[in-house]
């Protein structure tokens, strides 16, 4: 199956009259469905998978919040980061005033091919595109 891509029209001034693609999701798939279906494809049951994905996130949880980036092996890396204001000096910085939010960055796995130095993305390559 394709991405589909809606194509939608610049609102801001600057860019107005210009159009652009946008990935439109095909809905979502919870853990029950992925355990589901990796049990169909390996030895293991629906609820050995389902349990050890719950363990996952909350390891990765406890590690992330431990200030550790988690990589998953041919997935990619997460890893904690802020959004902030800025302050004129140093001590006029309150973490309960000045941090606006805590993210969870995710970067997808990506290899360099030995040959051609092309970047290979597992999650990414091989991908087909279509317009919505």
């Amino acid at each position: 199956m394709a991405i589909k891509i809606r194509l939608l029209q610049h609102k801001r001034k600057a860019l107005k009259g210009k159009w652009y693609g946008r990935a439109v999701s095909n809905g979502e798939v919870h853990t029950k469905e992925l355990a589901r279906s990796i049990s169909n494809d390996t030895t293991l049951t629906e609820a050995d998978v389902h349990a050890a994905i719950i363990a996952l996130v909350k390891e990765m949880k406890d590690r992330l919040q431990d200030g550790n980036t988690v990589v998953l092996d041919g997935f990619g890396r997460f890893h904690l980061t802020i959004q902030s204001e800025m302050v004129d000096k140093p001590e006029d910085y309150n973490l309960k005033y000045h941090v606006k939010r805590i993210l969870c960055k995710f970067t997808p796995a990506a290899n360099r091919n030995q040959f051609d130095r092309h970047l290979e993305r597992p999650l990414i390559d091989g991908a087909d595109l279509s317009r919505v």
